[in-house]
Order: structure tokens, then C-alpha cells, then sequence
């Protein structure tokens, strides 16, 4: 009789564990609900700060500070052997670059834009330092035409002393005879709208 008590009593508790198993996912599930729920209830509402996503400004920044820089948006216009005239390119070229400094100035007054004028090393020092100013002045004449205030534009002259290329063949002249477009503000950085 005691064998039959406790093979009986062994089987109750096995189907006690069993229907205690098959109970336990539900509960589960319904416990990890009610922690959800109570997590959702604990957390603090977020301010609207934290829930605004960062504004998005158009333009890449630039550091531009109290000393000529240049700025990649703005392209270098080029110029034929002992020529001043802009080409059609850099018509084209300064026209997308007059589009950016109306912006520029337009949203930083204080800016000043200068006008470098270079020259390849063929003829004297005295003679491509006027040259490169030539350069210069056609360049600030066309950006002036656009609109662009005289008050903000100045050229200099480099003549030949700043090339790009020190070769002596055509291909590297043609990258000395250039005029630059550089900037210069006190504010520091200036973030340079695309149009």
C-alpha cells in the first residue's frame, strides 16, 4: 500500500509540474507586458528639445578667418599667354562663383573677397606683376557686374611669385596664369551656401 501512495503521490506531483510548466509562457508573456507597461509609465516625457531632430543647415563650413582663404566652392578662372580678357569658361566660372558670394555676403556683410592675380614665369618680375593685377581687376569688374559690392571686393597682384606648377611647358604655365578668389572675415567660421 505504501508503494501505491507514493507511486501516486510521485504522480500527482508530476502532473502538478507538468500543468505548472505549461502555465508558465503565459505568465510570462503576461509579466513581461505588465513591465512594459510599467516601464512606459516610469520614463520621464521627453522635453522638445530631445525629441526635435538636430536642424540640418545647407553648405559645408569653412574656417575663414582674419586671413585670405580659399574656399573650394570657388573655381580659379585661367588666362592665354599675356591675355587679360575672361574666356568663356570663366565666365561660366566666375558666374557660379558670383552666385555663392551674393549668399556669402548676404548673410556676412563683413566679408572681403580678393581677387589674386597670377602669372606664369616668362618675362620680367616689373612686367607680370602688372599682368597678374590686370587679371585681377577683370575678375573684380565681372563679379561687380553681377551685383556684388565694390566696397567688398580687392585685388592684389602675385605676378609669378606663387605657382602651382614649377615645370617649365605649356601645360604648366596655363596652371600659373590664373586669378584666385579668396576670403577673409572676422567671425571665423562662415558656412558657405550653395545656390
Amino acid at each position: 500500500m505504501n508503494s501505491i501512495l507514493k507511486n501516486t503521490s510521485e504522480m500527482t506531483l508530476l502532473i502538478a509540474l507538468s500543468l505548472l510548466l505549461i502555465g508558465c509562457p503565459k505568465q510570462k508573456t503576461d509579466m513581461a507586458e505588465e513591465t512594459a507597461a510599467s516601464e512606459e509609465v516610469v520614463q520621464e516625457p521627453q522635453t522638445q528639445e530631445e525629441s526635435m531632430p538636430e536642424p540640418i543647415e545647407e553648405g559645408p563650413v569653412f574656417e575663414v578667418g582674419t586671413s585670405w582663404t580659399s574656399v573650394p566652392e570657388l573655381g580659379n578662372v585661367y588666362f592665354g599667354y599675356n591675355k587679360t580678357a575672361l574666356s568663356p569658361d570663366s565666365r561660366q566660372t566666375l558666374k557660379k562663383n558670383a552666385a555663392v558670394l551674393k549668399a556669402v555676403i548676404q548673410e556676412h556683410p563683413s566679408v572681403k573677397i580678393r581677387m589674386e592675380g597670377h602669372c606664369d614665369d616668362r618675362g620680367t618680375l616689373d612686367y607680370n606683376m602688372a599682368l597678374g593685377q590686370k587679371r585681377a581687376n577683370a575678375v573684380r569688374n565681372y563679379y561687380a557686374s553681377f551685383g556684388l559690392p565694390k566696397a567688398n571686393l580687392t585685388t592684389i597682384s602675385f605676378g609669378e611669385e606663387k605657382p602651382v606648377c614649377g615645370g617649365q611647358y605649356e601645360n604648366c604655365w596655363v596652371k600659373n596664369r590664373r586669378t584666385k578668389t579668396t576670403l577673409k572675415s572676422p567671425h571665423g567660421a562662415l558656412r558657405i551656401p550653395m545656390p
